[in-house]
Protein backbone atom coordinates (compact mmCIF):
# COMPACT_ATOMS: atom_id res chain seq x y z
CA UNK A 1 0.00 0.00 0.00
CA UNK A 2 1.39 3.56 -1.03
CA UNK A 3 1.58 6.14 1.85
CA UNK A 4 -0.33 7.98 -0.74
CA UNK A 5 -3.20 5.31 -0.46
CA UNK A 6 -2.49 5.17 3.40
CA UNK A 7 -3.16 8.89 3.88
CA UNK A 8 -6.34 9.07 1.86
CA UNK A 9 -7.74 5.65 3.46
CA UNK A 10 -7.19 7.16 7.29
CA UNK A 11 -9.17 10.59 6.06
CA UNK A 12 -11.92 8.80 4.68
CA UNK A 13 -12.26 6.60 7.55
CA UNK A 14 -11.90 9.53 10.11
CA UNK A 15 -14.78 11.52 8.52
CA UNK A 16 -16.43 7.86 8.84
CA UNK A 17 -16.14 8.18 12.56
CA UNK A 18 -16.64 12.19 12.75
CA UNK A 19 -20.00 11.32 10.94
CA UNK A 20 -21.01 8.49 13.32
CA UNK A 21 -19.93 10.31 16.49
CA UNK A 22 -20.73 13.88 15.86
CA UNK A 23 -18.24 16.88 14.49
CA UNK A 24 -17.53 19.08 17.34
CA UNK A 25 -19.38 21.81 14.97
CA UNK A 26 -22.59 19.75 15.14
CA UNK A 27 -22.86 19.32 18.43
CA UNK A 28 -24.88 21.56 21.30
CA UNK A 29 -27.85 21.69 23.80
CA UNK A 30 -31.48 20.89 24.09
CA UNK A 31 -34.26 23.35 25.31
CA UNK A 32 -37.14 20.87 26.95
CA UNK A 33 -40.34 23.53 26.20
CA UNK A 34 -42.86 22.87 29.18
CA UNK A 35 -46.67 24.07 27.50
CA UNK A 36 -48.16 26.26 25.35
CA UNK A 37 -49.79 29.36 27.20
CA UNK A 38 -47.55 29.39 30.46
CA UNK A 39 -46.60 32.59 30.79
CA UNK A 40 -43.58 31.85 33.23
CA UNK A 41 -42.22 28.72 31.88
CA UNK A 42 -42.39 30.67 28.05
CA UNK A 43 -40.23 33.56 29.77
CA UNK A 44 -37.55 31.46 31.38
CA UNK A 45 -37.41 29.15 27.63
CA UNK A 46 -37.05 33.19 26.21
CA UNK A 47 -34.41 34.28 28.37
CA UNK A 48 -32.48 30.75 28.01
CA UNK A 49 -32.26 31.02 24.09
CA UNK A 50 -31.75 34.80 23.92
CA UNK A 51 -28.95 34.64 26.66
CA UNK A 52 -26.92 31.85 24.39
CA UNK A 53 -26.99 33.48 21.33
CA UNK A 54 -25.71 36.62 23.08
CA UNK A 55 -23.26 35.73 25.49
CA UNK A 56 -22.05 32.21 24.44
CA UNK A 57 -22.65 32.13 20.14
CA UNK A 58 -20.75 29.09 20.26
CA UNK A 59 -23.11 26.96 21.74
CA UNK A 60 -25.33 25.72 19.66
CA UNK A 61 -29.12 24.91 20.13
CA UNK A 62 -29.87 21.39 18.27
CA UNK A 63 -33.50 21.22 19.59
CA UNK A 64 -35.42 24.02 21.36
CA UNK A 65 -39.10 23.48 19.56
CA UNK A 66 -40.29 20.13 21.37
CA UNK A 67 -42.85 20.41 24.45
CA UNK A 68 -42.40 17.90 27.38
CA UNK A 69 -45.90 18.50 28.39
CA UNK A 70 -46.70 18.92 32.09
CA UNK A 71 -46.08 15.58 33.98
CA UNK A 72 -43.10 13.62 34.90
CA UNK A 73 -44.33 10.61 32.80
CA UNK A 74 -44.93 12.78 29.18
CA UNK A 75 -41.14 14.85 30.23
CA UNK A 76 -39.59 11.60 30.47
CA UNK A 77 -41.06 9.97 27.05
CA UNK A 78 -40.04 13.01 25.37
CA UNK A 79 -36.69 13.87 27.08
CA UNK A 80 -35.95 10.18 25.91
CA UNK A 81 -37.07 10.80 22.49
CA UNK A 82 -34.84 13.70 21.90
CA UNK A 83 -32.23 11.74 23.46
CA UNK A 84 -32.36 9.42 21.67
CA UNK A 85 -32.71 11.25 18.14
CA UNK A 86 -29.56 13.16 19.18
CA UNK A 87 -27.71 10.91 21.16
CA UNK A 88 -23.79 11.83 21.39
CA UNK A 89 -24.82 15.40 19.25
CA UNK A 90 -26.10 16.69 23.00
CA UNK A 91 -23.90 18.14 25.33
CA UNK A 92 -26.81 20.00 27.49
CA UNK A 93 -29.67 19.76 28.50
CA UNK A 94 -31.86 22.47 30.04
CA UNK A 95 -35.35 21.73 31.31
CA UNK A 96 -37.69 24.51 32.66
CA UNK A 97 -39.95 23.46 35.81
CA UNK A 98 -39.79 20.11 38.08
CA UNK A 99 -42.36 17.95 36.26
CA UNK A 100 -40.05 18.25 33.09
CA UNK A 101 -36.64 18.31 35.14
CA UNK A 102 -37.34 15.23 36.74
CA UNK A 103 -38.64 13.55 33.65
CA UNK A 104 -35.56 14.60 31.98
CA UNK A 105 -33.34 13.49 35.09
CA UNK A 106 -35.10 9.96 34.40
CA UNK A 107 -34.53 10.00 31.08
CA UNK A 108 -30.75 10.83 31.07
CA UNK A 109 -30.01 7.63 33.63
CA UNK A 110 -32.75 5.09 30.79
CA UNK A 111 -30.09 6.33 28.16
CA UNK A 112 -26.79 5.97 29.92
CA UNK A 113 -26.20 9.56 29.23
CA UNK A 114 -26.45 10.88 33.30
CA UNK A 115 -23.46 12.62 34.08
CA UNK A 116 -22.56 12.74 30.23
CA UNK A 117 -24.56 15.21 28.86
CA UNK A 118 -25.02 18.51 31.53
CA UNK A 119 -28.66 19.13 32.57
CA UNK A 120 -29.39 22.45 34.72
CA UNK A 121 -33.32 22.50 35.73
CA UNK A 122 -35.75 24.69 37.17
CA UNK A 123 -37.21 24.03 41.00
CA UNK A 124 -36.10 21.61 42.94
CA UNK A 125 -37.40 18.09 44.24
CA UNK A 126 -35.22 15.59 46.22
CA UNK A 127 -34.74 13.59 43.42
CA UNK A 128 -33.13 15.97 41.34
CA UNK A 129 -31.08 17.39 45.04
CA UNK A 130 -29.82 13.58 44.70
CA UNK A 131 -29.03 14.28 40.95
CA UNK A 132 -26.76 17.14 41.74
CA UNK A 133 -25.35 15.26 44.66
CA UNK A 134 -24.54 12.41 42.34
CA UNK A 135 -23.31 14.15 39.01
CA UNK A 136 -26.25 13.78 36.90
CA UNK A 137 -27.63 17.63 37.67
CA UNK A 138 -25.22 20.33 36.81
CA UNK A 139 -27.30 23.11 38.44
CA UNK A 140 -30.78 23.97 39.98
CA UNK A 141 -32.53 27.41 39.27
CA UNK A 142 -34.46 28.29 42.48
CA UNK A 143 -37.24 30.59 43.04
CA UNK A 144 -38.86 31.21 46.76
CA UNK A 145 -42.60 29.52 46.25
CA UNK A 146 -43.28 30.73 50.00
CA UNK A 147 -42.08 33.89 49.67
CA UNK A 148 -44.27 34.05 46.69
CA UNK A 149 -47.67 32.76 47.96
CA UNK A 150 -46.87 34.64 51.52
CA UNK A 151 -46.57 37.94 49.01
CA UNK A 152 -49.48 37.18 47.36
CA UNK A 153 -51.74 37.63 49.77
CA UNK A 154 -49.89 39.87 51.95
CA UNK A 155 -50.89 42.04 48.78
CA UNK A 156 -54.39 41.31 48.54
CA UNK A 157 -54.83 41.85 52.20
CA UNK A 158 -53.28 45.43 51.51
CA UNK A 159 -55.43 46.34 48.61
CA UNK A 160 -58.61 45.06 50.39
CA UNK A 161 -57.45 47.49 53.60
CA UNK A 162 -57.18 50.25 50.62
CA UNK A 163 -53.36 51.09 50.25
CA UNK A 164 -51.52 51.51 47.67
CA UNK A 165 -49.50 48.17 46.26
CA UNK A 166 -46.84 47.57 43.65
CA UNK A 167 -48.08 46.66 40.41
CA UNK A 168 -45.22 44.19 39.72
CA UNK A 169 -43.26 42.53 43.02
CA UNK A 170 -39.81 40.17 42.29
CA UNK A 171 -39.42 37.44 44.52
CA UNK A 172 -36.03 36.68 43.23
CA UNK A 173 -34.36 33.67 41.92
CA UNK A 174 -30.82 31.66 42.57
CA UNK A 175 -28.75 29.20 40.88
CA UNK A 176 -27.63 26.17 42.92
CA UNK A 177 -24.34 24.26 42.65
CA UNK A 178 -22.79 21.28 43.26
CA UNK A 179 -20.52 23.62 45.29
CA UNK A 180 -22.88 25.66 47.18
CA UNK A 181 -25.45 23.42 47.97
CA UNK A 182 -24.84 23.06 51.05
CA UNK A 183 -24.88 26.81 52.44
CA UNK A 184 -27.51 28.16 54.35
CA UNK A 185 -29.95 30.42 51.73
CA UNK A 186 -29.43 27.48 48.90
CA UNK A 187 -30.50 24.85 51.49
CA UNK A 188 -33.47 26.43 52.51
CA UNK A 189 -34.83 27.41 49.07
CA UNK A 190 -33.70 23.88 48.03
CA UNK A 191 -35.96 22.28 50.56
CA UNK A 192 -39.12 25.13 51.17
CA UNK A 193 -41.44 24.71 53.61
CA UNK A 194 -44.79 22.85 52.49
CA UNK A 195 -48.14 23.34 53.83
CA UNK A 196 -49.36 21.10 56.39
CA UNK A 197 -52.82 21.80 57.86
CA UNK A 198 -53.23 22.01 61.57
CA UNK A 199 -56.82 23.17 61.53
CA UNK A 200 -57.27 26.21 62.95
CA UNK A 201 -59.49 28.74 61.78
CA UNK A 202 -59.34 32.78 62.30
CA UNK A 203 -61.68 33.64 65.30
CA UNK A 204 -63.79 36.23 63.11
CA UNK A 205 -63.15 36.92 59.76
CA UNK A 206 -63.25 40.19 57.68
CA UNK A 207 -61.58 38.67 54.01
CA UNK A 208 -62.33 35.65 52.20
CA UNK A 209 -59.60 35.02 49.67
CA UNK A 210 -59.31 32.20 46.82
CA UNK A 211 -55.95 30.81 46.30
CA UNK A 212 -55.85 29.26 43.02
CA UNK A 213 -52.34 27.44 41.59
CA UNK A 214 -51.58 25.98 38.50
CA UNK A 215 -51.99 22.56 40.18
CA UNK A 216 -51.90 21.03 43.19
CA UNK A 217 -49.43 17.58 43.14
CA UNK A 218 -46.34 19.50 42.74
CA UNK A 219 -43.74 20.13 45.61
CA UNK A 220 -43.63 23.63 44.28
CA UNK A 221 -47.38 24.72 44.94
CA UNK A 222 -47.10 23.12 48.32
CA UNK A 223 -44.73 25.45 49.46
CA UNK A 224 -46.81 28.30 47.73
CA UNK A 225 -49.28 26.91 50.26
CA UNK A 226 -47.41 27.27 53.06
CA UNK A 227 -46.57 30.89 52.16
CA UNK A 228 -50.19 32.08 51.86
CA UNK A 229 -51.30 30.21 55.10
CA UNK A 230 -48.36 31.90 56.82
CA UNK A 231 -49.58 35.72 55.35
CA UNK A 232 -52.95 34.88 56.20
CA UNK A 233 -52.09 33.58 59.72
CA UNK A 234 -50.29 36.59 60.46
CA UNK A 235 -53.50 39.28 59.35
CA UNK A 236 -55.49 37.00 62.02
CA UNK A 237 -58.73 38.05 60.34
CA UNK A 238 -57.93 36.17 57.13
CA UNK A 239 -59.50 32.82 55.62
CA UNK A 240 -58.14 31.16 53.30
CA UNK A 241 -59.70 28.69 50.67
CA UNK A 242 -56.94 26.76 48.50
CA UNK A 243 -58.18 25.45 45.23
CA UNK A 244 -56.41 24.46 42.14
CA UNK A 245 -56.86 22.08 39.11
CA UNK A 246 -55.18 18.60 39.69
CA UNK A 247 -53.09 19.18 36.68
CA UNK A 248 -51.55 21.94 34.99
CA UNK A 249 -52.72 21.38 31.29
CA UNK A 250 -56.43 21.88 32.50
CA UNK A 251 -57.25 25.17 31.87
CA UNK A 252 -60.70 24.78 31.70
CA UNK A 253 -60.69 23.16 35.02
CA UNK A 254 -58.87 26.18 36.85
CA UNK A 255 -61.50 28.60 34.58
CA UNK A 256 -64.20 26.76 36.60
CA UNK A 257 -62.33 26.98 39.80
CA UNK A 258 -62.15 31.18 39.10
CA UNK A 259 -66.11 31.48 38.35
CA UNK A 260 -66.77 28.99 41.17
CA UNK A 261 -65.01 31.50 43.57
CA UNK A 262 -67.05 34.38 41.65
CA UNK A 263 -69.95 32.54 42.55
CA UNK A 264 -69.16 32.79 46.08
CA UNK A 265 -68.49 36.20 46.26
CA UNK A 266 -64.99 35.44 47.84
CA UNK A 267 -63.32 39.17 48.26
CA UNK A 268 -60.01 38.63 46.70
CA UNK A 269 -58.69 36.22 44.17
CA UNK A 270 -55.17 35.09 44.44
CA UNK A 271 -54.15 33.12 41.41
CA UNK A 272 -51.49 31.61 39.04
CA UNK A 273 -52.96 32.20 35.24
CA UNK A 274 -52.47 28.30 33.50
CA UNK A 275 -52.68 30.31 30.41
CA UNK A 276 -51.97 33.67 29.68
CA UNK A 277 -54.77 34.13 27.19
CA UNK A 278 -57.39 31.79 28.21
CA UNK A 279 -57.51 33.33 32.35
CA UNK A 280 -57.93 37.08 30.90
CA UNK A 281 -62.25 36.49 30.48
CA UNK A 282 -62.88 35.06 33.77
CA UNK A 283 -60.49 37.97 35.28
CA UNK A 284 -61.94 40.43 33.89
CA UNK A 285 -65.43 38.78 34.91
CA UNK A 286 -64.22 39.11 38.55
CA UNK A 287 -62.94 42.49 38.38
CA UNK A 288 -66.72 43.51 36.77
CA UNK A 289 -68.34 42.13 40.26
CA UNK A 290 -66.27 43.70 42.18
CA UNK A 291 -63.67 40.99 42.87
CA UNK A 292 -60.06 42.29 42.50
CA UNK A 293 -56.90 39.46 41.58
CA UNK A 294 -53.33 39.72 42.46
CA UNK A 295 -51.93 36.72 39.99
CA UNK A 296 -48.77 35.16 40.67
CA UNK A 297 -46.03 32.88 39.34
CA UNK A 298 -47.09 33.03 35.83
CA UNK A 299 -48.71 36.75 34.11
CA UNK A 300 -51.83 37.25 32.01
CA UNK A 301 -51.22 38.86 28.80
CA UNK A 302 -53.96 41.58 30.01
CA UNK A 303 -52.75 42.54 33.40
CA UNK A 304 -54.49 45.64 33.29
CA UNK A 305 -57.19 44.30 34.96
CA UNK A 306 -55.40 43.04 38.25
CA UNK A 307 -53.59 44.51 40.66
CA UNK A 308 -50.79 43.40 40.87
CA UNK A 309 -48.48 40.14 39.58
CA UNK A 310 -46.20 38.72 42.42
CA UNK A 311 -43.57 36.43 41.06
CA UNK A 312 -39.77 35.15 39.84
CA UNK A 313 -38.24 37.26 37.23
CA UNK A 314 -38.66 34.28 34.60
CA UNK A 315 -36.67 35.68 31.80
CA UNK A 316 -33.56 36.78 34.17
CA UNK A 317 -34.01 32.89 35.68
CA UNK A 318 -33.89 31.53 31.95
CA UNK A 319 -30.38 33.74 31.79
CA UNK A 320 -28.90 32.03 34.87
CA UNK A 321 -29.94 28.98 33.13
CA UNK A 322 -28.32 29.88 30.21
CA UNK A 323 -24.94 30.69 32.10
CA UNK A 324 -24.92 27.69 34.83
CA UNK A 325 -25.30 24.98 31.75
CA UNK A 326 -22.35 27.32 29.34
CA UNK A 327 -19.92 26.98 32.58
CA UNK A 328 -20.53 23.70 33.47
CA UNK A 329 -19.44 22.89 29.98
CA UNK A 330 -16.66 24.88 30.06
CA UNK A 331 -17.79 27.46 27.79
CA UNK A 332 -16.68 31.25 28.22
CA UNK A 333 -18.54 34.48 27.84
CA UNK A 334 -18.15 36.17 24.62
CA UNK A 335 -16.53 39.18 25.56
Amino acid sequence: MSHRFAVLLLVVLSAHVGCHRGDSSDRGVVLLRYNPGSESTEQREQGFLDTLAKEYPEIKVISSEQYAGTTPESSLDKATDVLNKYQDRVTGIFAVCEPNANGVLGALENTGLAGKVKSVVFDPSPALIKGMTDGKVHGIVLQDPVTMGYLGVKTMVAHLEGNDVKKRIVTGEYVATPTNVNEGRMKELLEPSQYHDDGEQPASVKYRIAVIPKGTTHEFWKSVHAGAARAAEEAGNVEIFWKGPLHENDAEGQINVVQEFITKKVDGLVLAPLDSQALIAPVKDAKEQGIPTVIFDSGLADETIIVSHVATDNYHGGALAARRLAEALGVSPKL
